[in-house]
């Protein structure tokens, strides 16, 4: 569509305005871009339909960007303009909600004036099973299980430490079915003790980037992905 509408060389950004007022009804309008690059990038969608039917009001009817492994603000919803801009747009929605630091700050400071905006997710994974403070038998083997993702590249491997991040062992990943999608993983422990037993997850990308054991201090709390902990209590 946008090479359609004849681009100009200086073309590199695209936003999205949406119908939505904004956190309150004065507000300045809600409007992100995106970098040309995502912008034409096969999977970013302008959408009118979802599973053969048309966009529910809820997901943006009639039309949203869809802007996969981004954050969601990115994906505009209700969309009715899409502007060509030469630079990032500089309102709100891009300079004060959604930003994370640029560099590395002390947690509880506020927000620095260097900032970047959120865009791709970084690595992360999340353990669903067992539940937090589950009991297991003595002789179960306990299966644990989960999913990871990344906004951009590949999920590579999940790891699984029992011993605090001491020594980690590789998980079961499944393959992927699409390349935004979540990778399920499984991994099997038997029990050697009696007492309370804590699972730490961490993914790797195929970049080498990997889940740090606590992540850069936000204000905003964007892109928390630290370890994932899930303990256990395996009983006599």
């Amino acid at each position: 569509m946008l090479q359609a509408a004849g681009l100009k060389p200086n073309a590199a950004h695209v936003a999205g305005q949406g119908g939505d007022p904004g956190a309150v009804a004065t507000a300045a309008p809600v409007i992100r871009s995106i970098p040309m690059r995502k912008a034409m990038d096969e999977n970013t969608l302008l959408a009118w339909a979802m599973n053969d039917a048309p966009l529910p009001k809820v997901h943006g009817y009639p039309l949203r960007l869809v802007v996969p492994g981004w954050v969601g603000s990115a994906s505009t919803k209700w969309a009715h303009t899409l502007m060509v801009l030469d630079a990032p747009f500089k309102g709100t929605y891009m300079t004060n909600s959604y930003i994370v630091p640029k560099f590395a700050i002390e947690p509880g400071q506020k927000m620095p004036p260097d900032v970047v905006s959120a865009e791709a997710w970084p690595i992360k994974s999340m353990i669903t099973s067992p539940a937090p403070n589950a009991r297991f038998k003595g002789s179960q083997r306990i299966t644990v299980r989960g999913r990871a993702w990344v906004g951009e590249g590949e999920v590579d491997r999940v790891e699984i430490s029992t011993d605090e991040g001491k020594t980690w062992r590789r998980a079961q990943l499944a393959r992927s079915g699409d390349k935004y999608a979540w990778r399920t993983f499984t991994f099997d422990f038997e029990p050697e003790r009696f007492g309370y037993v804590s699972f730490l997850a961490r993914a790797w990308d195929d970049r080498g980037n990997a889940q740090p054991a606590v992540p850069y201090w936000n204000p905003l709390g964007y892109f928390w992905n630290g370890w994932h902990r899930v303990g256990v209590l395996v009983e006599a």
